[in-house]
């Protein structure tokens, strides 16, 4: 019974590991200085933000637009990508139907459009949830189109 406990504490620990690792939100003051005048310049001041430390230099800024969209700006020394999250009842309807016939068993986990040097490309994350208590996402893909729908690649997360 004891080493039954043991590992459920252990599994439960790991998942909480997990979960905290997928983007930890930070305040303002522990992001770089150069990315928060870059957001205060691109999203016209907006305060409502919630940064998100990705990885080494690189963070994320959620808002809520004026029109009330979704948009997140990730900041890296390679650039600023500007994203705009879709609702699920304004999906593509090629795109789905192509993520369905491609991918059985998936789920469009988040669809936006990226904004990258002036060109912009669908971007979906699809996966499975799976989980006995806590439904988590897995086997993420990281899938690529251009605003035609047209299917450019599938990228393993």
């Amino acid at each position: 019974m004891k080493r039954i406990l043991t590992f459920a504490a252990l599994l439960l620990i790991g998942q909480c590991m997990l979960f905290a690792q997928s983007g930890k939100t930070v305040s303002e003051q522990d992001v770089p200085e150069r990315y928060v005048k870059d957001y205060n310049r691109l999203s016209d001041g907006e305060k409502k933000v919630e940064w998100r430390y990705i990885d080494t230099l690189i963070y994320d800024a959620y808002y809520t637009n004026e029109s009330g969209t979704l948009t997140a700006y990730r900041f890296s020394p390679k650039g600023t990508e500007t994203r705009w999250y879709v609702e699920e009842k304004y999906y593509p309807h090629n795109i789905v139907d192509h993520v369905n016939a491609q991918y059985p068993g998936y789920k469009i986990k988040d669809l936006y459009i990226l904004m990258i040097k002036n060109k912009a490309t669908y971007q979906l994350m699809i996966g499975k949830k799976k989980g006995f208590f806590v439904k988590k996402w897995r086997q993420l893909k990281l899938l690529n189109y251009e605003t035609d729908g047209k299917f450019i690649d599938a990228i393993e997360y």
